[in-house]
């Protein structure tokens, strides 16, 4: 739902429904997100730095929705127009300060860490590029340790779809598993072009590629404790969680799981919208199949209702 604002209204202007809210321009430019919010006043935190921000007048607002908030300025005025240092002496007269001798540098150290990790809860784009940089160790980490991923599975997989497919389509599944087998044993080099993708805000593929070159990830771990544990088998599990948490191979493998972690994409993960797409179809099919029933069990109805009519018409 989207508002779109009135000069007379400000009913939509509270505090808490602007926080945080990603902030476009009037040319459908993001600018970064709303840091903070005065009375007539917007603070917007650049996408890009934490060092950058632009105070913009609530007037501004053309409208806002459940997420985002558009304004009636173009990019290029708000970047040269309405930077901080142009116009924080409007913003000084709502602040007080009170510096102490002893509290002062404390207090820097504070709000610099404070707006770091903001820009990277609520920058889509600086998030990726946290989770570029720890891909990027984890491809590293791959490289040294010389880890490949065990690809018994992709072949098993194939054994399984073959007996299930016509002849003729089996040189496209041969061919697609051969390519998967060989993206895999790249390892390293596999994870190294998803931090180039997360890079790029290509979470998505970036997420696929990783996960390929790393064949594990939080969910396969958590299986695989949880199974060893619940067979008895304490010692593998111990095994294996020394396993990642000391060896090379197994830090890379933590590594690429935080990485994918932090990621964020603009649209959801591949994997959860072929879930609800299944999931859509099947609902989709179980009411086309009551409605079937329903249909027939109308015209039974009327079926027998005509019988009747015509038994006591004779």
């Amino acid at each position: 739902m989207t508002y779109h604002h009135d000069d007379d209204d400000t009913s939509f202007l509270d505090k808490f429904e602007l926080l945080h809210k990603s902030v476009y321009s009037s040319d459908e430019k993001k600018l970064g997100f709303v840091k903070k919010v005065f009375p007539d006043n917007i603070i917007i935190q650049s996408e890009f730095t934490w060092l950058r921000k632009y105070v913009v007048s609530k007037s501004s607002i053309a409208s806002i929705s459940k997420k985002d908030i558009k304004l009636k300025i173009t990019a290029y005025e708000v970047r040269h127009r309405y930077s901080y240092p142009k116009m924080k002496n409007i913003l000084i007269p709502l602040k007080t300060i009170t510096k102490t001798s002893s509290t002062t540098a404390a207090t820097k150290v504070k709000r610099i860490f404070h707006d770091v990790y903001e820009s990277i809860q609520y920058s889509r784009w600086q998030r990726n590029q946290l989770a570029a940089v720890i891909a990027f160790v984890s491809g590293i980490m791959f490289l040294i340790s010389g880890y490949k991923v065990d690809v018994t599975f992709y072949y098993l997989i194939q054994k399984e779809i073959l007996l299930n497919l016509p002849s003729n389509l089996w040189s496209l599944i041969i061919v697609s598993i051969d390519i998967l087998v060989i993206i895999s044993r790249l390892g390293g080099i596999t994870v190294l072009i998803g931090a180039g993708l997360f890079a790029a805000n290509r979470v998505n593929l970036g997420k696929l590629w990783i996960g390929i070159g790393t064949g594990q990830g939080l969910f396969t771990i958590a299986l695989r404790i949880i199974f060893d544990v619940w067979y008895g088998r304490i010692d593998l599990a111990n095994n294996y969680v020394l396993w990642l948490m000391s060896s090379a191979a197994g830090l890379a493998i933590l590594f690429s799981v935080v990485a994918r972690s932090v990621s964020k994409g603009e649209s959801e993960n591949t994997f959860i919208r072929i879930i609800k797409f299944i999931f859509r179809n099947r609902r989709t099919g179980s009411s086309s199949s009551s409605d079937d029933t329903s249909n027939l069990g109308t015209s039974s109805d009327s079926g027998s209702k005509n019988d009747n009519n015509d038994n006591s018409n004779n």
